[in-house]
């Protein structure tokens, strides 16, 4: 992938997609990689937002506060 907001974008659509399937497990491994390869554009997507609120784990927390879930 060439850019970090290609990163951003593949893995937040990925973790979408487990989200509606109901695959919790693998939208959180899949929004942890969206962090790891683009921190700056996962944080700053509406989307990852939105995922994130709707699994809040301990293995987020990290995540949720950086896109402001968690106060």
């Amino acid at each position: 992938m060439p850019s970090t907001k290609r990163w951003a974008r593949y893995y937040t659509d990925i973790a979408a997609a487990f989200g509606r399937w109901g695959r919790r497990d693998e939208c959180i491994r899949a929004l942890l990689a969206a962090e790891h390869h683009a921190p700056e554009e996962a944080h700053a997507r509406p989307a990852v937002r939105t995922l994130v609120s709707g699994c809040t784990t301990i293995e987020l927390r990290g995540l949720a506060a950086c896109v402001g879930v968690l106060t």
